[in-house]
Protein backbone atom coordinates (compact mmCIF):
# COMPACT_ATOMS: atom_id res chain seq x y z
CA UNK A 1 0.00 0.00 0.00
CA UNK A 2 1.44 3.13 -0.84
CA UNK A 3 2.01 5.95 1.55
CA UNK A 4 -0.67 8.36 -0.50
CA UNK A 5 -3.38 5.52 -0.75
CA UNK A 6 -2.67 4.23 3.03
CA UNK A 7 -3.69 8.28 3.75
CA UNK A 8 -6.49 8.32 2.15
CA UNK A 9 -8.16 4.94 3.69
CA UNK A 10 -7.17 6.32 6.86
CA UNK A 11 -8.78 9.33 6.10
CA UNK A 12 -11.91 7.57 5.33
CA UNK A 13 -11.94 5.39 8.46
CA UNK A 14 -11.13 8.77 10.03
CA UNK A 15 -14.40 10.36 8.78
CA UNK A 16 -16.61 7.38 9.60
CA UNK A 17 -15.05 7.91 13.35
CA UNK A 18 -16.55 11.43 13.18
CA UNK A 19 -19.88 10.58 11.89
CA UNK A 20 -20.53 7.50 14.38
CA UNK A 21 -18.28 7.71 17.38
CA UNK A 22 -17.78 4.46 16.99
CA UNK A 23 -14.31 4.13 18.55
CA UNK A 24 -14.61 0.21 18.74
CA UNK A 25 -15.04 0.03 14.63
CA UNK A 26 -12.08 2.78 14.16
CA UNK A 27 -10.01 0.71 16.23
CA UNK A 28 -10.87 -2.94 14.52
CA UNK A 29 -10.75 -1.03 10.83
CA UNK A 30 -7.09 0.88 11.35
CA UNK A 31 -5.59 -2.30 13.49
CA UNK A 32 -6.45 -4.69 10.66
CA UNK A 33 -4.68 -2.40 8.36
CA UNK A 34 -1.99 -0.42 9.79
CA UNK A 35 1.29 -1.06 11.67
CA UNK A 36 2.82 1.30 14.17
CA UNK A 37 5.50 2.19 12.02
CA UNK A 38 3.24 3.64 8.56
CA UNK A 39 0.57 5.52 12.06
CA UNK A 40 3.86 6.92 12.57
CA UNK A 41 5.23 7.65 9.12
CA UNK A 42 1.57 9.49 8.41
CA UNK A 43 1.89 11.71 11.51
CA UNK A 44 5.29 12.62 10.85
CA UNK A 45 5.01 13.30 7.19
CA UNK A 46 1.84 13.19 5.72
CA UNK A 47 0.62 17.11 4.32
CA UNK A 48 -3.16 16.13 5.06
CA UNK A 49 -4.36 17.00 8.35
CA UNK A 50 -7.43 15.09 8.39
CA UNK A 51 -4.65 11.75 8.34
CA UNK A 52 -2.76 12.95 10.84
CA UNK A 53 -5.28 13.61 12.96
CA UNK A 54 -6.78 9.65 12.35
CA UNK A 55 -3.01 8.41 13.13
CA UNK A 56 -2.57 10.53 16.45
CA UNK A 57 -6.14 9.05 17.52
CA UNK A 58 -4.85 5.82 16.49
CA UNK A 59 -1.69 5.80 18.05
CA UNK A 60 -3.41 6.89 21.07
CA UNK A 61 -5.77 3.73 21.21
CA UNK A 62 -3.21 1.17 20.69
CA UNK A 63 0.30 2.48 20.11
CA UNK A 64 3.15 1.69 22.52
CA UNK A 65 5.47 3.36 24.19
CA UNK A 66 8.95 1.33 22.06
CA UNK A 67 7.40 2.21 18.61
CA UNK A 68 4.82 5.71 19.42
CA UNK A 69 6.47 7.60 21.97
CA UNK A 70 9.15 9.65 19.47
CA UNK A 71 6.37 10.55 16.56
CA UNK A 72 3.74 11.56 18.94
CA UNK A 73 5.93 13.55 21.38
CA UNK A 74 7.65 15.21 17.82
CA UNK A 75 3.01 16.32 16.94
CA UNK A 76 3.22 18.09 19.86
CA UNK A 77 4.91 20.72 17.75
CA UNK A 78 2.27 20.13 14.73
CA UNK A 79 0.82 23.20 12.95
CA UNK A 80 -2.46 21.95 13.96
CA UNK A 81 -4.12 22.70 17.21
CA UNK A 82 -5.98 19.36 17.35
CA UNK A 83 -3.50 16.79 15.99
CA UNK A 84 -1.58 18.24 19.14
CA UNK A 85 -4.01 18.25 21.84
CA UNK A 86 -4.77 14.86 20.27
CA UNK A 87 -0.72 14.12 20.48
CA UNK A 88 -0.77 15.32 24.60
CA UNK A 89 -3.80 13.06 25.08
CA UNK A 90 -2.17 9.89 23.58
CA UNK A 91 1.15 10.44 25.04
CA UNK A 92 -0.55 10.08 28.40
CA UNK A 93 -2.39 7.02 27.35
CA UNK A 94 0.87 5.25 25.95
CA UNK A 95 2.73 5.95 29.14
CA UNK A 96 0.31 4.63 31.37
CA UNK A 97 0.20 1.24 29.06
CA UNK A 98 3.78 1.53 29.01
CA UNK A 99 4.97 -1.83 30.50
CA UNK A 100 3.24 -4.91 31.53
CA UNK A 101 -0.22 -5.20 32.31
CA UNK A 102 -0.12 -6.45 35.91
CA UNK A 103 2.12 -3.38 36.42
CA UNK A 104 -0.18 -1.02 34.55
CA UNK A 105 -2.61 -2.07 36.72
CA UNK A 106 -0.70 -1.08 39.56
CA UNK A 107 -0.07 1.98 38.33
CA UNK A 108 -4.06 2.33 38.27
CA UNK A 109 -4.12 1.62 41.84
CA UNK A 110 -1.37 4.41 42.76
CA UNK A 111 -3.31 6.85 40.61
CA UNK A 112 -6.58 5.97 42.64
CA UNK A 113 -4.74 6.43 45.64
CA UNK A 114 -3.79 9.61 44.96
CA UNK A 115 -6.72 10.91 43.74
CA UNK A 116 -8.32 10.26 46.80
CA UNK A 117 -5.90 12.17 48.86
CA UNK A 118 -4.48 8.53 50.50
CA UNK A 119 -0.55 9.68 49.61
CA UNK A 120 0.87 7.34 52.39
CA UNK A 121 -0.84 4.48 50.80
CA UNK A 122 0.25 5.59 47.33
CA UNK A 123 4.00 6.10 48.53
CA UNK A 124 3.81 2.30 49.69
CA UNK A 125 2.43 1.29 45.81
CA UNK A 126 4.32 3.33 43.85
CA UNK A 127 7.49 2.28 45.60
CA UNK A 128 6.71 -1.36 45.39
CA UNK A 129 6.04 -0.45 41.94
CA UNK A 130 9.56 1.20 41.09
CA UNK A 131 11.31 -1.60 42.43
CA UNK A 132 9.10 -4.25 40.75
CA UNK A 133 9.37 -2.02 37.36
CA UNK A 134 12.32 -0.25 37.47
CA UNK A 135 12.32 0.86 33.49
CA UNK A 136 8.72 2.16 34.16
CA UNK A 137 8.96 5.52 33.65
CA UNK A 138 5.62 6.65 34.79
CA UNK A 139 6.24 4.93 38.19
CA UNK A 140 8.47 7.19 39.07
CA UNK A 141 6.65 10.29 37.54
CA UNK A 142 3.74 8.78 39.90
CA UNK A 143 5.89 8.84 42.72
CA UNK A 144 7.12 12.36 42.36
CA UNK A 145 3.84 13.52 42.38
CA UNK A 146 3.35 12.05 45.67
CA UNK A 147 6.92 13.58 47.13
CA UNK A 148 5.53 17.04 45.51
CA UNK A 149 2.18 16.53 47.35
CA UNK A 150 3.84 15.93 50.70
CA UNK A 151 6.30 18.78 50.37
CA UNK A 152 9.04 16.51 49.71
CA UNK A 153 10.98 18.53 47.06
CA UNK A 154 13.68 17.30 46.32
CA UNK A 155 12.93 13.49 46.54
CA UNK A 156 10.00 14.64 43.72
CA UNK A 157 13.27 15.92 41.60
CA UNK A 158 15.42 12.95 41.63
CA UNK A 159 12.17 10.85 40.56
CA UNK A 160 11.46 13.59 37.50
CA UNK A 161 14.86 12.69 36.94
CA UNK A 162 14.62 9.24 36.80
CA UNK A 163 11.51 9.60 34.91
CA UNK A 164 13.29 11.96 32.19
CA UNK A 165 15.96 9.21 32.10
CA UNK A 166 13.81 6.38 30.82
CA UNK A 167 11.51 8.57 28.60
CA UNK A 168 12.98 12.53 27.60
CA UNK A 169 9.59 13.81 25.95
CA UNK A 170 7.83 13.74 29.46
CA UNK A 171 6.38 17.52 29.38
CA UNK A 172 4.71 16.61 32.81
CA UNK A 173 7.98 15.76 34.63
CA UNK A 174 9.95 18.63 33.32
CA UNK A 175 6.67 20.37 33.93
CA UNK A 176 6.76 18.77 38.04
CA UNK A 177 10.68 19.44 38.26
CA UNK A 178 10.55 23.31 37.22
CA UNK A 179 8.10 23.20 40.16
CA UNK A 180 9.76 21.66 42.90
CA UNK A 181 12.79 23.62 41.84
CA UNK A 182 11.30 27.17 41.93
CA UNK A 183 9.87 25.54 45.77
CA UNK A 184 13.87 24.77 46.55
CA UNK A 185 14.44 28.63 45.53
CA UNK A 186 16.75 27.19 42.66
CA UNK A 187 14.91 29.70 39.89
CA UNK A 188 17.72 29.20 37.20
CA UNK A 189 17.93 25.79 36.88
CA UNK A 190 14.00 25.67 36.91
CA UNK A 191 13.88 28.32 33.89
CA UNK A 192 15.91 25.73 32.35
CA UNK A 193 13.53 22.98 32.92
CA UNK A 194 10.64 25.46 31.57
CA UNK A 195 12.81 26.00 28.36
CA UNK A 196 13.42 22.38 27.84
CA UNK A 197 9.56 22.15 27.79
CA UNK A 198 8.86 24.51 25.24
CA UNK A 199 11.26 22.78 23.09
CA UNK A 200 8.57 20.14 23.41
CA UNK A 201 5.48 22.20 23.40
CA UNK A 202 6.67 25.29 21.70
CA UNK A 203 2.84 26.34 21.18
CA UNK A 204 1.89 26.39 24.40
CA UNK A 205 1.58 29.88 25.19
CA UNK A 206 1.11 30.14 28.83
CA UNK A 207 4.20 27.97 29.60
CA UNK A 208 5.91 30.55 27.58
CA UNK A 209 4.15 33.56 29.75
CA UNK A 210 5.73 31.37 33.07
CA UNK A 211 8.80 32.01 31.17
CA UNK A 212 8.69 35.58 30.37
CA UNK A 213 7.75 35.92 34.26
CA UNK A 214 10.49 34.57 35.63
CA UNK A 215 13.37 35.86 33.29
CA UNK A 216 11.69 38.81 34.37
CA UNK A 217 12.01 38.20 38.46
CA UNK A 218 15.52 36.82 38.16
CA UNK A 219 17.09 39.59 36.48
CA UNK A 220 14.84 42.08 39.08
CA UNK A 221 17.04 40.21 42.15
CA UNK A 222 20.20 40.87 40.11
CA UNK A 223 20.73 37.50 38.86
CA UNK A 224 21.25 35.85 42.24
Amino acid sequence: MSETHAGSLLVEYFKAFVQDRDIEAFRNRVAARYNEGTLCRLLTVSPDVAARRAAVLSLGIFGSFEHGNKALARALRDDDVAVRTMAEDALWAVWFRADTPEHNQALSHVRRAISRQELDSAEVLATRLVAEAPNFAEAYNKRAIIYFHQGRFAESVRDCQSVLLRNPYHFGAISGMAECLLRLRRPHDALKMMRRALKLQPYHNSLREAIRILETEIDSDGGR
